[in-house]
């Protein structure tokens, strides 16, 4: 099954956005990987590895919005900055360093030794064309809203000026970004796929590049993407960062169906599968021992509730649906375990998150059926999802407790796919409980709340609107410090677990198989769900 995640979507309010469907997103590198001053050393020869991959969408930094396409550019380029993914923090990319005093204006220091792999240099004028060609609305980028807070985003979108005037080179190696309001997560959101520098060549033939995309990045392209089959990438040995790749060549073999792969892995004919279907987890021990590993992710799956439907109003109909469900035992019976139970919309690897933050997600029936019975919630349900994805048998469990502990009557299913599901969602003709989900693209507690839940974001399907909230996320935005920032986060999680627009349901877990051929050490899945390829060790 292909895995796919929107990460960006048009913005009706200046924020950061982003979607999920049935995966996730999104950019960063390693710990330390540092920009310029000197360059790692290349591993020697680390061999070739194949790893599971579905058909991007595309392979345009600008434009990729979904798990497929942006896990092989991370590969492919280096952004300004990377994340590390110990401390959550960001750090240097193909900038060393960077300062702001007041959030707003920001002065990054690049690295003097970066190049394209095709030896064109990379200097600040490179972020400044990159950045504006994105942007523009004639090239139709899906990751051109992440800029909105730039000044001078909004002009260009109008066709009023050709360049932001936010966003500046005040030198080959200093780029300066005035910001239209103060965002301290700027640093780690500038790791993202959307702000990815391209070289001139690329805007002579979008088509060609986007087949054959020159980067600045640990690997470069071995040729063209070879469409429903491979994208095969080689180790770049001039790269400058402090963490070159491990593997010399990297083979992203392109399935349409993860159960084939699955398969494959076991017989020997794929090296690593990061994510293993459903349908094999109670045999995945039986089946491949010690070389299978679980890790937490950010993947957020949720039952929203369309606020604007009247029966949906009271905080209390969504409180007894939210207590009438019992999440382990949908996560026992139907994941054998594979799911961690939401507590916290703030995913529980942040530093930000904590211990059962929410009320409202403890399972008491009896509570419950009490409060739905007094706030009059609905006899009749409808509940929605997108098809294709996995989701009918969960999202039956769920329904059959609502109707066994707060006597519904009957529950209806409605399912499309996802593009046609997100279409009802924008024309608000969603009548009921509806599935989606959500993946941090960089890891801010900012990006786990702001782009769905702050008033008039395209991605707020609920429509949920609170003045209190959309307060407290734009204070903390402006924070200078970093534990009054976080207290806010928290403080804006409050609202949302109180007056819970979505029923926080669980955290997801992805389980890696590989084959015999790959160090067990050296798999490691980041919270985005991207396997860390860069890091694969072959056992010779």
């Amino acid at each position: 099954m292909t895995t796919h995640i929107h990460l960006a979507a048009k913005r009706r309010r200046g924020a950061v956005a982003a979607t999920a469907a049935a995966a996730l997103v999104l950019s960063a590198c390693g710990g330390d990987d540092g920009g310029g001053d000197g360059g790692g050393e290349a591993a020697g020869d680390g061999g070739t590895v194949s790893v599971y991959n579905c058909e991007p969408q595309n392979l345009m930094p600008g434009n990729s919005s979904e798990v497929c396409g942006s896990w092989v550019l991370e590969n492919l380029f280096t952004g300004l900055t990377q994340v590390d993914y110990e401390t959550f923090e960001a750090g240097p990319g193909v900038a060393t360093e960077w300062e702001t005093e007041d959030n707003i204006t920001w002065t990054f220091h690049l690295g003097e030794d970066w190049t394209f792999h095709n030896g064109d240099p990379i200097t600040a004028q490179t972020f400044v064309d990159s950045w504006n060609w994105v942007v523009n609305p004639d090239n139709a980028q899906q990751n051109a809203s992440f800029h909105d807070k730039f000044v001078g985003y909004d002009e260009v979108v109008n066709g009023e000026a050709e360049e932001m005037e936010g966003v500046r080179a005040v030198d080959d190696y200093t780029l300066e970004i005035e910001l239209t309001e103060p965002f301290s997560p700027l640093p780690l959101m500038l790791s993202y796929t959307g702000f990815y520098p391209m070289p001139d060549e690329a805007f002579e033939d979008i088509e060609a590049f986007q087949n054959a995309p020159i980067g600045n990045g640990r690997y470069q392209m071995d040729g063209e993407w070879v469409h429903d089959d491979v994208i095969a990438v080689e180790r770049y040995e001039d790269w400058p960062g402090e963490d070159p790749g491990i593997p010399q060549r990297i083979e992203f073999q392109i399935y349409s169906d993860v159960e084939t792969a699955y398969m494959d892995v076991q017989a020997g004919n794929l090296d690593v599968l990061h994510t293993t279907p459903p349908t094999r987890l109670t045999q995945v021990e039986a089946d491949f021992g010690e070389n299978q590993q679980t890790f937490d992710t950010s993947s957020f799956t949720y039952m929203g509730l369309p606020l604007y439907q009247e029966e949906f109003q009271d905080p209390d109909v969504r409180h007894a649906l939210s207590m009438a469900i019992d999440r382990e035992e949908i996560i026992d019976s139907i994941f054998d375990g594979a799911q961690t139970a939401a507590s916290n919309i703030i995913p529980p690897m942040l530093p930000q998150a904590r211990e059962d933050a929410c009320e409202y997600c403890e399972f008491d029936p009896e509570t419950a059926a009490d409060l739905y019975e007094e706030a009059g919630g609905p006899s009749e349900l409808t509940v929605y999802f997108n098809s294709g994805a996995g989701h009918e048998e969960w999202t039956q469990a769920v329904a059959n407790q609502w109707q066994q502990h707060l006597g519904i009557e009957s529950v209806s299913f409605e399912s499309l796919e996802f593009a046609q599901y997100l279409d009802l969602h924008d024309q608000e003709e969603v009548t009921g409980p509806f599935r989606l989900g959500w993946v941090l693209s960089y890891p801010s507690p900012q990006y786990a709340m702001e782009p769905i839940y702050t008033t008039g974001q395209s991605s707020n399907y609920t429509g949920f609107s609170n003045e209190e909230f959309d307060d407290l996320i734009d204070q903390a935005n402006a924070a200078l410090d970093e534990d009054e920032a976080n207290e806010l986060y928290q403080q804006a999680e409050d609202i949302l677990l109180e007056e819970m627009p979505v029923i926080p349901m669980w955290f997801s877990n992805h389980t890696v198989v590989h084959s015999d051929r790959i160090n067990g050490d050296s798999v490691l899945l980041d919270p985005r769900t991207f396997l860390r390829v860069e890091q694969l060790e072959v056992i010779e």
